[in-house]
């Protein structure tokens, strides 16, 4: 069948690609043919390699990325988080069916459906003590999503994506959290049951440790992080990636 040989040539094209940007290209120009304007690949946060935020490349339109930066959505994209849930395909019209959409979700979905980026689909591949990697397409003008080029765009998604975790590893180097930044598991526990506005003495009672020691960590996580209050610890934990804003909210 022509559209299996043209994805078939397309993935040896992928495996040679050398740059994330070129694997990029490779990747969209492979996919147009199937009704996709745009493609992206992601490297999620990660705490446990030390990488605090996402890393995107993508040729989305200009209005896209500024909006993206300005609202810092790195944080809070639905689509990101999603794919932090479930591993897989998932077509963006079933968001809402794995993650509880915030308010700030909503929006980001009502931005990307002026822009005409509302449809498309996302293929994520998790392993065990890695980032999760993300491929994700965009369907031209906002049309539905159809089944035939959903499947497609799997077959060109696992290929990209494989080839995306060799280009990160390998050339892109590794974020690091300062040794005065890094946080203890049990510290993040108490700053995410913060989050969800308990009080020490609550967290006290859900982690099964005294009030007291409640108290230590989060004295000791702010000193850490170099903040006075627990709102801004809170804000600081979420914008170096020990957790997102799905974790606290369901």
């Amino acid at each position: 069948m022509p559209e299996l040989d043209h994805v078939e040539r397309a993935s040896r094209a992928i495996e040679a690609a050398r740059t994330l940007e070129e694997l990029l290209e490779i990747t969209a120009r492979a996919a147009a043919p199937f009704g996709f304007a745009h493609a992206a690949l992601a490297r999620h946060v990660h705490v446990q390699s030390g990488l605090m935020e996402p890393e995107m490349v993508t040729n989305y339109p200009k209005a896209w990325h500024d909006l993206f930066e300005r609202r810092d959505y790195g944080l809070t994209s639905p689509v990101l988080a999603a794919c932090q849930r479930r591993g897989g395909a998932i077509r963006w019209t079933e968001l809402e069916t794995i993650i509880p959409l915030t308010r700030i979700q909503r929006e980001y979905l009502d931005e990307m459906r002026k822009l005409g980026l509302n449809s498309g689909c996302t293929i994520a591949g998790h392993m065990p003590d890695r980032p999760t990697i993300s491929v994700h397409f965009v369907v031209g003008g906002g049309e539905p999503l159809e089944s035939r080029p959903f499947m497609l765009a799997i077959l060109l998604g696992i290929a990209a994506g494989q080839q995306a975790r060799t280009l990160w590893q390998s050339q892109l180097p590794q974020a690091n959290v300062t040794a005065d930044e890094r946080l203890s598991p049990r510290q993040v526990d108490c700053i995410k049951l913060v989050a969800r506005g308990m009080t020490s003495w609550e967290i006290a009672a859900v982690l099964g440790i005294s009030d007291q020691t409640v108290s230590e960590y989060l004295t000791d996580a702010r000193r850490r992080l170099g903040v006075s209050n627990r709102a801004q610890l809170v804000l600081k934990s979420l914008k170096l990636g020990y957790f997102t804003l799905d974790d606290v909210t369901e």
